[in-house]
């Protein structure tokens, strides 16, 4: 029995040194982080607008400013008030977009793999009624992606939410809100890009 003990003791030690599982959180030993799922192709494209973290975005809901090109020839019928927003904005509109990330699976059943998608995208924006007030117009409306590169909008990433909004219908009541307490339009304090900046920071 006494060699016995001192070959088991040594057997123990060697199975705590070779063993991968971190025990009590030893910093000693560190677990292999996982890789996240590969995007698809659809969502690479919202992978590389501009200011997106690390070019990846990751499963949740985000958010990005959308800005369409300023195009004069557009301007046809509209009020002079529209045409100052827009000339003061450098811009023809702004909207706020919803990117839904979603955790899907594919292949043949018995090698599914994992990978990130494009959920539902929305968009959210303000109109000008004849009087000058501002009335919310696109409420969580389907976003064209592609239309929206024909058209050269410019896309800028705001933040990923997750507190209180966990989808697009969330941001409705708080464009509303807006609505509410900005009721008349001003080209340059009241206009469609201070509704998506307003709005975007008091989402969460």
């Amino acid at each position: 029995m006494q060699i016995i003990k001192p070959l088991f003791a040594l057997f123990c030690a060697h199975l705590a040194i070779a063993s991968p599982i971190t025990t009590n959180g030893h910093p000693s030993v560190e677990l292999t982080e996982r890789a996240p799922p590969p995007p698809s192709d659809a969502l690479k494209k919202w992978n590389d607008e501009k200011g997106v973290p690390g070019n990846a975005l990751t499963e949740g809901l985000h958010i990005f400013k959308a800005k369409y090109p300023r195009d004069e020839v557009k301007d046809q019928g509209l009020s002079d008030l529209i045409k100052e927003a827009r000339n003061f904005l450098d811009a023809n509109h702004y909207v706020l977009v919803s990117v839904e990330v979603k955790q899907k699976e594919r292949g043949p059943p018995k090698k599914k793999e994992k990978y990130l998608d494009v959920g539902d995208v929305k968009f959210f924006d303000i109109a000008v009624d004849k009087d000058g007030k501002v009335k919310s117009n696109k409420e969580g409306a389907t976003y064209n992606f592609a239309k929206a590169e024909e058209d050269k909008v410019e896309h800028q990433y705001l933040k990923k939410l997750g507190g209180k909004v966990k989808s697009f219908t969330g941001i409705t009541p708080v464009g509303k809100e807006y609505v509410s307490q900005h009721e008349t339009y001003d080209p340059k304090t009241n206009n469609c890009m201070t509704f998506v900046d307003e709005v975007a920071k008091d989402l969460n």
